[in-house]
């Protein structure tokens, strides 16, 4: 098919010897063809590299702000700790340590006995104690004896007894105190004591004892 007659780009053709028709059309060889101008080098990011580094960066900015929080929640921590111990140390101390409290204070032995404790400042406790009354050459005769323990862990000194008849109503009738003259125990050991009153007041019902104060040494007589 000569070129010519494919100018103007198709032509209808048909066959000698069948009768079949078509259309021919110019052929064009793609070489031919011109291209855009494309650049060499195509710049691109790349999405799971970028992706990582957004994970990256989100892990370590995640770690800083736990790292934030958990120093502010110990020094919190601290802070709270040290007002505990503040605020509790005494109380703490006034119930574990009554003796030395009281020791150390013996106002506060008051405020302790309206809590109902049974404050002990000195590690000696009285057991066994009797009361007996006898006439003697026509005198009646109050009789007290009992024994006096350490129950602490530690040597201790005895103080000074100090001895109360009261009458029903818990008034004083009369006092005395009782030097037992005994040498310091040691923990766990005791000893006796006996004191006797001639002619106690006949109204007298209850008889009290303990350990005698400074100011109390030595002072017998009614109250």
């Amino acid at each position: 098919m000569p070129e010519a007659r494919l100018a103007g780009g198709s032509v209808a053709i048909s066959c000698k010897n069948c009768g079949q028709r078509w259309t021919e059309v110019e052929t064009i060889d793609i070489l031919d063809v011109p291209t855009p101008n494309l650049p060499r080098v195509i710049d691109h990011d790349d999405a799971p590299e970028r992706e990582a580094r957004r994970l990256g960066e989100m892990a370590r900015e995640a770690e800083r702000r736990y790292r934030d929080a958990s120093a502010r929640r110990q020094r919190s921590l601290r802070n709270w700790a040290a007002y505990a111990v503040f605020f509790l140390a005494p109380i703490i101390t006034l119930g574990l340590f009554p003796e030395q409290v009281v020791r150390a204070a013996p106002v506060t032995i008051k405020a302790y006995e309206k809590l109902g404790f049974d404050i002990n400042i000195y590690g000696l406790e009285l057991r066994r104690i009797e009361r007996q009354h006898a006439i003697v050459n026509g005198t009646r005769v109050l009789s007290v004896k009992g024994d006096i323990v350490n129950i602490s862990g530690d040597m201790r000194k005895l103080p000074w007894l100090r001895f109360a008849l009261e009458d029903d109503s818990g008034k004083e009738l009369y006092t005395w105190t009782l030097d037992t003259a005994a040498r310091p125990l040691r923990p766990g050991e005791s000893t006796g004591f006996t004191t006797r009153v001639q002619a106690p007041p006949e109204t007298s019902t209850h008889l009290k004892i303990r350990f005698a104060k400074a100011s109390e040494i030595g002072v017998n007589g009614g109250s």
